[in-house]
């Protein structure tokens, strides 16, 4: 199994509502794509300063499922229109479980 780890900081003056529109999209996006396994996503906790806003943990079975996540024209989508614009720099990490 293979966990898709990515951690999201917005840019300056992003509201509630582009980050709830984040929260919507992912909560679908997950149901589009079948190579998904297991996905959640949420804003930081605001329990340590310095943090990223926002995190993404999606499962996958191998390597080749991971890929077809990440060109799978709805995720594409997703990063150009509802991510893309507020985002000023995300971190990304795979790990093997």
């Amino acid at each position: 199994m293979i966990k898709h780890i990515v951690l999201l900081t917005w840019q300056e003056g992003v509201s509630q509502a582009q980050i709830d529109a984040v929260t919507s999209a992912f909560q679908e996006l997950g149901k589009e794509i079948p190579e998904v396994l297991n996905y959640s996503f949420g804003q930081d906790a605001g329990i340590y300063r310095g943090n990223a806003n926002y995190a993404l943990i999606a499962e996958f079975r191998n390597e080749a499922d991971l890929k077809a996540y990440v060109v799978h024209p709805s995720h594409q989508a997703l990063l150009s229109t509802v991510t893309g614009p507020i985002l000023k720099s995300f971190q990304s990490i795979q790990i093997k479980v």
